[in-house]
């Protein structure tokens, strides 16, 4: 009787183990309101990861690819290979898929000549599959601009990305421009960090670049285009207090809806990916992940004004001030829990050499100090270094005073 009572008793805890368990998943997925296959939010700055769900598995991202083959067009524009003002012709090839309304086009005409900017236009805001083939075989073939964007990738620090074309579709939907070698179901995948990468590649070598994003309707030649992000200023699933400004929607049967967007909270810049959204919307996915962070999150500014405890004030056991101020070099910016400040990192300190030893100029860079806790990650590390620089100068003590210290300590 006693044994069956005991068995009862279990597995009525059992069940009501598992019960809480699914109130506690359902209130998670309350809190953050997302619901996708993956989700990443970061500074677009430190890369410092600010909201992550199963971000690091390889899916496919569809025309978010338009952001890594944008990126390599931008490469070769600033190396000075082709210019904005460059002209494309097009081919009878690019017209087909162009012209294809079942992909997102805008339609171009064979032999007619169009822009470098128009084309990468064209690629951002409406997402136009004929246009970013255009750029991509402007002076190579589909699978040598693979290979571009598969070394701009690696150069990235993206070891895992699936690229077999500038656009994002399927191989057999470029038609007579399909890679031969290919199976005609490849199609571009990336993880949320890969794509999170690309994006701050993107924005912190060509901040221009958000200009054409942020543009909500333009004209191509005489058709009129729609930006496809519904976060931009004045939409319908704009977020208070949060200046979108880019990035790049991506749509299709294996990618559902993606998008990896980008814009300001009080002049902190965030980077956003949802891959593959579960029945809520991607835009109302990214807003509800921005709206979490800013309610969960400060962002704290450390520059040269800043004071961390006692970490900024190092000993020089030669010099003539044994201790040394010191100050942060440059400007970055942590998102900390609020009611928390950086008292609550661990912090450690490397000197440049090793050790620190006098004559010590005024702003010369005596070492770096490493910030981590368990709120604190980063693409690709668990802590952030930042330089430190001398506040004043300390010249080296004389052979008396360095012996009186030696013996009689300091």
């Amino acid at each position: 009787m006693i044994k069956k009572w005991l068995i009862s008793v279990l597995s009525a805890l059992l069940v009501l183990g598992s019960g809480i368990g699914a109130i506690n998943a359902q209130a998670a997925d309350t809190i953050t309101g997302v619901n996708a296959s993956a989700a990443l939010a970061i500074d677009a700055d430190t890369g410092q990861i600010l909201y992550q769900n199963n971000a690091d598995q390889v899916l496919p991202v569809a025309s978010i690819s338009k952001l890594l083959a944008v990126l390599v067009i931008l490469d070769e524009i600033k190396a000075g290979q082709i210019s904005w003002d460059t002209k494309v012709t097009i081919s009878e090839e690019i017209a087909a898929v162009s012209t294809d309304t079942t992909l997102s086009n805008i339609a171009l005409n064979a032999g007619q000549q169009y822009t470098v900017k128009q084309l990468v236009d064209a690629a951002l805001i409406k997402s136009a599959d004929g246009a970013t083939l255009a750029l991509s075989t402007m002076n190579d073939t589909i699978s040598s601009f693979n290979e571009k964007m598969q070394t701009k990738a690696k150069a990235l620090g993206i070891n895992d990305a699936q690229i077999y074309n500038a656009v994002g579709l399927q191989n057999k939907d470029l038609g007579s421009l399909k890679v031969a070698e290919q199976a005609d179901d490849v199609e571009n995948a990336m993880s949320a960090k890969d794509v999170a990468k690309i994006s701050q590649a993107i924005v912190e070598k060509y901040p221009e670049i958000l200009k054409i994003t942020a543009t909500k309707t333009a004209t191509f030649d005489t058709t009129e285009m729609t930006n496809l992000n519904e976060m931009l200023p004045g939409n319908a699933s704009a977020v208070a207090d949060y200046t979108t400004d880019g990035l790049k929607t991506g749509t299709s049967d294996a990618a559902g809806e993606s998008f990896a967007g980008t814009g300001t909270y009080q002049g902190h810049r965030i980077i956003t990916v949802i891959l593959h959204a579960n029945g809520i919307s991607r835009f109302t996915q990214t807003a509800n992940m921005i709206n979490d962070i800013i309610g969960k999150y400060d962002p704290v500014t450390i520059d040269g004004t800043t004071s961390f405890d006692k970490a900024t004030t190092v000993t020089v056991p030669n010099g003539k001030s044994v201790k040394l101020s010191t100050k942060f070099v440059g400007k970055t910016t942590l998102w900390l829990p609020k009611g928390t400040g950086l008292k609550s990192l661990t912090h450690q300190l490397h000197y440049k050499n090793g050790k620190l030893e006098a004559p010590i100029k005024k702003n010369q860079t005596i070492g770096s100090l490493t910030l981590s806790g368990k709120q604190l990650s980063f693409l690709d590390s668990d802590n952030i270094k930042i330089d430190l620089k001398a506040k004043t100068v300390d010249e080296k003590a004389n052979l008396i005073v360095r012996t009186w210290r030696s013996v009689f300590g300091s």
